[in-house]
């Protein structure tokens, strides 16, 4: 081969870019293993400049009414180089429509000097005015005449996919189309199923390429894994929904190798297996892509880490592969036995034509594989291919604005910062300027959270509180306090001290009473023990600030929670006494020599590392912790004054000898709440606070994250200090002063102390990056798990035909049986009733056998092949309204009338009138001389009494 190579990077190969002769053009997989005999494959990413007089099309000028069917506007939240995308989906347009858009005023790309340049504004900007993309579109624009890489049908080894199993899988083994404009991403990922992929820029503004060669892929995920544990935690490979984007900068801090290039109009891209990228475009562009395969890529498809958690991913059964192309592996690959490891710089099998190897087999005009395709075969099995792709994208929230870079403030100054997360309520939202937001209900049906994200168009005003100092230490003083004992431990106590028996349990509600002696010497209110009615709260009744302080009290609680999963006081936060832990890893104890014990924190990294500015020595960015081991477990110490536990991870002190420590804090409160027991580290304010707390509370930050402190308080707001507890406010003699956060679902606005919170068994999980802790009050913790079964003849509250919300009676109990299947263009349904499958009689038979083709007709009246996957047994709820209509709805859709209603539901609620329910029928209008009125829209979702309603329109 005669082509051209050039390095992108001085000093080594980097992105490698190649210029083919007309000849060399004839044969891609050829060309793709020549590619790969330069070691471009190392790179991840390469670029293929085609000859001259090639051309894959004609004319663009033909395209202007090709109609994109779901453009996406792309909405990007967080800050400081960590970001995550949303896809809202807009109504279809036209390519002259969607042109239009890219070069208006609002959309079309800024002046910039060099590429350098242009990348400091992408970066800079991406969180505001959100772009169109008109993404994942099927068609292609290449003449049906033209031989040379077409992507239609570049004849790889993927095509055996479709010609053993005939099925097609779009954007995969078929074409995609995609529209940009100046600022739409594609954010960091790898291709499905760890696949090669080509990239053609037909016409328009440049393209950016970022890429992590194959060899540092596990460092990239690690890093996104330690920025977004709410993410990693729900899915293993979150990576593949295309949400996440990590700016080079952060790359760089963390010691992530990358390479980056730009792609001009009349250029071909081609990433290689398990090639994590990134890009952006420079302004209206079009390009085509599709995947493909050499027989290198095998073994990446079959290690790929899928995702587990949707429907709309791809994935497919190496079976096929295995035994055409590795039949000697092929029954240790069924096995399980099949476990080579990856060499990422090895070329494919079909570049050994280029190293001086062997060529028996090698037709220099002939692909490799194409002599196995040629020999008798027996026709496989339909490949396991489950290929689920919707126009609506699922990741669709309510948004709207308040993303700001968090900066450094002095000790004195209190600031709102516009990304906290905890909405402010009525009363605390005067000091805010609040944008107005967007609502976009998402598509899941397992119950979700309602996040609130920034609406990058909107503007934020912020107030900044400054305050002298004495102002912002008054802030944080507690009542005076009771005179506390002095404690002192003698040196000899660390070799006296008790180890806490540890016992793993799989209950999954416990009250640290059940374990505490008759005869421990604990303090008791009488009265206060009477009136304490939830039993949560029982045991923690010597523990509030307000009471006098009672070391017995606090030693048992801590000893008490040492002995229970997750075993470690700070972790709690993530555990709470109401969720299970059995079968939980997590929750594993192991014992080691020395009568050591270990287990996984459940506090990632990042909650302690607020701050992506935070470097080593090095330069290179801290999201590991010398506390763990390599199975990810810590050990467990305890303190020899107060019995608190903790991981070593998640707590730093002086000493760690015979599994104890001194914390030197227990006769000190939290400033931040108002309970006592757990750690305590200092803050900078010569108070002490809850390690738990300042997690909890996203403006506390760590100063030193290696020791854990000390606490940097200075920038929680003052409206935080005003919120009441809706935990402890009742229960406090006297007024404790703290800091509470909030649910983080939409607008709530309940408050409460983080230890109370848990206490209490709210649900609180990692979050991604900007944030930290996830929080979800029991108002919003509706789940299957907590609906109880109806029973006939039980007023509830249910969705009417109209829309509108009523009160409803159960009038019939029935189980519905729906049929899941996927359809031979890859997409899917899961509620396919038995009547719809056309070639068998399922109401009589029963569901066909897994994988069985079927024919179902469809809402069009069309008949559709598929392939069977399973049924689904599901209860439903015949209920009838006020005005004798029934409807048979889930159990999810229904509302007791002793539950908490969310806001959507509160806002469309009804109720029948004794005007013959004229309200079920408001869409009749009265037939009169006179021009009906209508309500003022501010009102419109409002509920208004009958009466007046009737008054309000005569």
């Amino acid at each position: 081969m005669a082509s051209d190579v050039v390095s992108q990077n001085h000093g080594s190969k980097g992105i490698m870019t190649f210029y083919p002769t007309a000849e060399e053009f004839k044969d891609f997989s050829r060309y793709i293993a020549y590619v790969e005999s330069q070691g471009a494959h190392k790179a991840g990413l390469a670029k293929i400049v085609p000859p001259k007089e090639w051309k894959p099309r004609g004319s663009y000028d033909d395209i202007d009414d090709l109609v994109i069917p779901a453009p996406i506007q792309q909405v990007v939240t967080g800050q400081s180089g960590l970001f995550t995308q949303y896809n809202i989906q807009r109504k279809a347009m036209t390519v002259r429509e969607f042109r239009r858009t890219a070069n208006s005023e609002k959309f079309c790309g800024p002046h910039y000097d060099d590429f350098e340049d242009l990348e400091r504004k992408y970066w800079k900007n991406v969180t505001y005015n959100p772009p169109i993309y008109g993404a994942d579109v099927n068609g292609t624009l290449y003449d049906p005449e033209v031989k040379e890489w077409n992507i239609c049908h570049l004849d790889t080894i993927l095509d055996t996919v479709e010609r053993e199993s005939g099925i097609t899988i779009e954007g995969v083994n078929t074409p995609y189309l995609y529209f940009g404009m100046w600022k739409t991403t594609f954010a960091w990922h790898t291709e499905d199923m760890d696949l090669y992929s080509i990239n053609y820029l037909h016409f328009g503004e440049p393209k950016s390429w970022y890429c992590v060669p194959p060899e540092h892929g596990k460092r990239l995920e690690r890093l996104a894994k330690g920025f977004f544990p709410g993410s990693s935690q729900n899915c293993e490979a979150f990576l593949r929904h295309k949400m996440t984007l990590i700016s080079p900068s952060i790359l760089k801090k963390y010691g992530i190798p990358f390479d980056k290039i730009t792609q001009e109009a009349g250029e071909f891209m081609v990433t290689f297996p398990y090639a994590y990228h990134a890009g952006f475009n420079h302004g209206f562009n079009c390009a085509e892509s599709t995947n493909f395969a050499t027989e290198r890529w095998i073994e990446y498809g079959k290690r790929a880490v899928l995702c587990s958690c949707r429907k709309d991913m791809v994935k497919i059964s190496m079976d096929v592969f295995v035994k055409k192309f590795q039949p000697d592996r092929y029954e240790l690959w069924l096995a399980g036995r099949d476990v080579a490891p990856i060499d990422h710089s090895r070329p494919t099998p079909e570049a050994k034509e280029f190293l001086g190897e062997s060529v028996n087999n090698i037709n220099s005009s002939t692909p490799t594989w194409t002599e196995a395709t040629a020999q008798p075969a027996r026709k496989m099995g339909v490949a396991s291919l489950l290929f689920h792709r919707t126009l609506s994208p699922k990741d669709t929230l309510q948004v709207h604005s308040y993303t700001l870079e968090k900066q450094q403030q002095p000790h004195t100054q209190l600031q709102v910062h516009s990304y906290a997360r905890e909405h402010q309520p009525r009363h605390l939202q005067h000091k805010i300027c609040t944008p107005s937001h967007m609502q976009v209900q998402s598509s899941t049906q397992t119950p979700s959270c309602e996040r609130t994200e920034p609406q990058p168009e909107s503007k934020m005003v912020l107030t900044n509180l400054a305050l002298n100092e004495s102002e912002a230490q008054s802030l944080l003083e507690q009542e005076p306090k009771e005179e506390k004992p002095e404690i002192t431990v003698p040196v000899e106590a660390h070799a006296e001290v008790e180890k806490p028996e540890v016992e793993p349990t799989s209950k999954s509600a416990f009250s640290p009473t059940q374990t505490q002696p008759s005869e421990s010497k604990v303090y008791v209110d009488v009265e206060v023990e009477q009136e304490e009615k939830e039993e949560w709260a029982k045991p923690l009744t010597q523990l509030w600030q307000c009471r006098p302080y009672n070391l017995q009290a606090e030693k048992e609680y801590n000893k008490s929670m040492g002995q229970r999963a997750p075993y470690c006081s700070i972790c709690m936060l993530f555990h709470t006494y109401h969720q299970s832990s059995s079968g939980n890893s997590c929750m594993t104890l192991v014992n080691r020599p020395g009568g050591r014990q270990w287990s996984k924190p459940l506090i990632p990294e990042m909650c302690f590392n607020t701050q992506t500015s935070k470097t080593n020595d090095s330069g290179e960015g801290l999201l590991s912790n010398p506390h763990l081991a390599e199975d990810g477990t810590s050990r467990l110490v305890s303190c020899a004054q107060c019995c608190v536990r903790v991981h070593t991870s998640n707590y730093q002190s002086w000493y760690f000898e015979n599994n104890t420590f001194l914390c030197f804090t227990s006769s000190q409160d939290c400033c931040l709440c108002s309970l006592r027991g757990g750690a305590l580290q200092r803050a900078n304010n010569d108070k002490w606070v809850h390690v738990l707390c300042a997690i909890t509370v996203l403006e506390a930050r760590f100063v030193n994250i290696t020791e854990r402190c000390p606490v940097d308080l200075s920038a929680i707001p003052l409206p935080r200090f005003k919120l009441k507890c809706a935990h402890c406010r009742k229960r406090m003699k006297r007024e404790v002063k703290g800091c509470c956060v909030q649910c983080s679902h939409g607008r709530c606005s309940t408050a409460f102390h983080p230890t109370c919170a848990q206490a209490a068994g709210i649900l609180m999980h990692p979050d991604d990056w900007p944030f930290i802790v996830f929080i979800t009050c029991h108002r919003h913790r509706r789940n299957k798990t907590s609906m109880r079964e109806l029973a006939v003849g039980q007023r509830v509250i249910c969705k009417h035909k109209n829309s509108r919300y009523y009160h409803s009676e159960v009038v019939e109990l029935t189980t519905a049986t729906f049929y899941e299947v996927v359809f031979d263009d890859g997409s899917y349904s899961d509620n396919l009733f038995p009547e719809d499958i056309e070639n068998r009689d399922c109401v009589r038979l029963g569901p066909p056998a897994a994988g069985d083709a079927v024919q179902v007709r469809w809402t069009d009246g069309l008949i559709y092949g598929a392939k069977f996957v399973t049924s689904h047994s599901i209860p439903m709820y015949l209920v009838e309204f006020e005005d004798g209509s029934q409807i048979s709805v889930k159990r999810e859709d229904i509302y007791t009338l002793d539950e908490d209603l969310p806001k959507r539901v509160k806002s469309r609620m009804s109720v029948a009138s004794d005007m013959r329910f004229e309200l079920f029928t408001q869409n009749d209008v009265k037939q009169n001389s006179k021009r009906q009125r209508v309500i003022n829209s501010r009102y419109r979702e409002d509920y208004i009494e009958p009466v007046i309603y009737r008054a309000i329109m005569e």
